[in-house]
C-alpha cells in the first residue's frame, strides 16, 4: 500500500531520458486505476522514451515505439512499464505476435478475468486498442483501467454464464455438426448467434449488438453509431478525427438516413486508401486486415465498388496457410482477423470460400475454433475476450446481402 501511496501524484524521471539522444520524449500524464478499488494505483506524470518492453511472459522483450514503418515514439504501455517499474509495482503482459502488442494479464493486484474484468486503455478519453501502437505527444492523458471495458458497467442478463463455463451443449456431432459443408458452417453461425443472445455483458458486448443487429436486419444503424466514442457528432471534413475504423462505423450509422454524410465519409476513407489497397488505423501507417475489412464494408455500402474491391484484394493477399487471416501481414490468423477479412471478400463480390496456398479457407479456420456452447475462440487455447471474439468472427459467418443491408 505505501509503495502506491507514494506512485500517486508523483513524476517519474528517468536517467535514460537525461541521456536521451535523438529520440523524442514525451511527458504524459499517466492513470492506472480499478473500477473496485477507490485509490488509482498510479496517477501523476511520467516522462519516457521509447524503448522495447519486456511483459514478463517469457518471450522477452518487444519494440514498442509505434506501428512498424513509423517512426519510434513514446507509447502508452513504455509509459505504463517505466511508471510501473520506478514505483514498485509489478505488471505482466502477454505478447501477441498477431497484433505486435501486449495483452495487459495484470497490474499490481488486479488480473484479467473473462467474462467483463480486463484492463483496457484510453488515449485523451478515446479507446486505444493497443498499448505500444498508441505513439504519445507532450500534454497526452493515459489512462489504464481495470474493469468493463470503457470503464462503463457491464449490462446484466438473467442466466448469463461465463464463456469458459458454459454447460449448454450444441447440437450435432462436435462443434460444428455433421452434414455438407454449407450445412455445418450455418449451424456454427446459428450457435455463436444463439451465445451472443445469452451474453449481451462484458468486453465486446457493442459489437455482439451490431453483429445480432445485422442479422436481425433491425437496429444496425443504432449498434453501429454506439461503438463510436463520442457519435456522429464529431463527424467534420469527411472523417471522425482522421479515424479510419470510427469512419467507417460512421458510414454504417448513417447509410440509409443521411446518405450524403455517408457518401463524404466514404470518399474520406477512400482517400487515405494504401497504393496497395490496405488500411491503417490512421493516414499513414501501416495497414492492417481488421481496419481494412471494415473500411472496405463502409466503401461498398456507399458503392464505392472500386475502392472496396481494392481493399478486399489486399485482404486476399493476406490469408495464412491454415486459411485465417493475421491482423497484420505475416502474422498468426486469428478469429476476429478472420472475421472483418471475410466481411471484406463478401461485400466485393469474392465470396468466404478463398483457399490459401495450402488448401485452407477462412470457414474451415473459424471451424476449428468453434466451441460446444456456440463461442468461436480468438485462436488455439486463445479466448480472453470471448463476446467480442465470437461478434467479429460471426460477422464473417453473414451473408453478403445482411451486411449490405439488403441493398443489393
Amino acid at each position: 500500500m505505501s509503495k502506491r501511496l507514494l506512485a500517486i501524484a508523483t513524476t517519474v524521471a528517468l536517467a535514460a531520458v537525461v541521456a536521451a539522444g535523438s529520440a523524442q520524449a514525451a511527458t504524459v500524464s499517466l492513470r492506472v486505476e480499478s473500477s473496485t478499488d477507490p485509490l488509482p494505483l498510479f496517477d501523476g506524470s511520467v516522462t519516457t522514451l521509447p524503448h522495447a518492453v519486456d511483459g514478463g511472459d517469457g518471450s522477452g522483450p518487444h519494440p514498442c515505439a509505434g506501428p512498424s514503418g513509423t517512426a519510434p515514439a513514446a507509447t502508452a504501455t513504455g509509459a505504463l512499464d517505466d511508471a510501473m517499474r520506478a514505483a514498485g509495482i509489478l505488471w505482466r503482459g502477454s505478447w501477441n505476435p498477431s497484433f505486435r502488442d501486449f495483452f495487459i494479464d495484470r497490474i499490481g493486484p488486479f488480473a484479467s478475468v473473462a467474462p467483463d474484468r480486463y484492463w483496457s486503455l484510453t488515449v485523451n478519453g478515446r479507446f486505444a486498442s493497443g498499448g505500444c501502437l498508441a505513439q504519445l505527444g507532450d500534454g497526452d492523458s493515459i489512462r489504464f483501467f481495470y474493469g468493463p471495458l470503457f470503464g462503463a458497467p457491464a449490462p446484466t442478463v438473467p442466466g448469463d454464464r461465463n464463456a469458459a463455463t458454459d454447460p449448454e451443449p450444441a447440437p450435432g456431432a462436435g462443434a460444428l455438426g455433421a452434414g455438407s459443408p454449407g450445412k455445418r458452417t450455418r449451424g456454427m453461425a446459428a450457435r455463436a448467434t444463439s451465445y451472443l443472445r445469452r451474453h449481451r455483458g462484458g468486453i465486446g458486448a457493442a459489437w455482439g449488438r451490431l453483429t445480432l443487429a445485422l442479422r436481425s436486419g433491425t437496429g444496425v444503424a443504432g449498434a453501429a453509431a454506439a461503438l463510436i466514442p463520442g457519435g456522429l457528432d464529431a463527424l467534420r471534413g469527411g472523417s471522425l478525427a482522421g479515424d479510419v475504423n470510427a469512419t467507417a462505423l460512421a458510414v454504417l450509422a448513417s447509410v440509409e438516413r443521411h446518405p450524403r454524410q455517408a457518401g463524404q465519409a466514404a470518399d474520406w476513407l477512400a482517400s487515405v486508401q494504401g497504393a496497395g489497397g490496405g488500411f491503417g488505423f490512421r493516414r499513414g501507417t501501416i495497414p492492417d486486415v481488421d481496419t481494412t475489412g471494415l473500411a472496405t464494408w463502409a466503401l461498398a455500402l456507399a458503392d464505392r465498388m472500386g475502392p472496396a474491391r481494392r481493399g478486399a484484394a489486399f485482404v486476399r493477399s493476406t490469408q495464412a496457410a491454415d486459411g485465417g487471416f493475421p491482423a497484420l501481414p505475416g502474422g498468426s490468423s486469428n478469429s476476429q482477423s478472420s472475421g472483418l477479412a471475410l466481411v471484406a471478400l463478401r461485400v466485393a463480390g469474392t465470396g468466404p470460400r478463398v483457399r490459401s496456398g495450402a488448401g485452407g479457407t477462412p470457414l474451415d479456420f473459424l471451424a476449428s475454433l468453434a466451441r460446444p456452447n456456440g463461442a468461436i475462440a480468438y485462436a488455439a487455447g486463445v479466448d480472453p475476450t470471448p463476446t467480442w471474439t465470437t461478434a467479429q468472427a460471426l460477422l464473417g459467418l453473414t451473408s453478403r446481402a445482411k451486411l449490405l443491408f439488403a441493398r443489393r
